[in-house]
């Protein structure tokens, strides 16, 4: 216990997160970066029910996803589907990291969430995908 605490505070939560994306394939960094542009799309951390909900993975799974129907599938195995080449062990490091950080930095708001998702993309290295930051028409 006393490991974790230690590193929360000499690791901040926008620090972690983007050390979390950074080891995410290139595909998945571009994917992040047009949900942080999608503000059509809201932010939630700490929930995993469905694809409407607003979490990370939920929004990344709407930004790919051609059919927009609904699919009886779970949002893990979607996103995997998706993203063959992301792993479920970068998929669980990237949301333990998400909750992790929101909730260390008490953001619970969308506007403070995506301000903590760019700017962890930043931190990654990963630019912004579009200067738009609205839905595409």
């Amino acid at each position: 216990m006393r490991k974790t605490v230690r590193l929360f505070s000499e690791v901040g939560p926008e620090e972690r997160l983007g050390a979390a994306i950074a080891q995410l394939p290139a595909s998945a960094r571009r994917a992040l970066a047009m949900v942080a542009d999608r503000e059509d799309l809201p932010l939630t951390a700490g929930t995993w029910r469905s694809d409407d909900g607003g979490c990370l993975v939920a929004n990344v799974v709407r930004v790919l996803a051609v059919d927009a129907e609904r699919d009886q599938r779970t949002l893990d195995l979607r996103i995997l589907e998706l993203m063959p080449e992301l792993s479920s062990l970068d998929l669980n490091r990237l949301i333990v990291a998400w909750d992790e950080a929101a909730t260390q930095e008490g953001r619970t708001s969308d506007g403070a969430l995506r301000r903590l998702l760019r700017g962890a993309l930043t931190r990654a290295g990963v630019a912004a995908e579009t200067p738009s930051r609205r839905a595409p028409s």
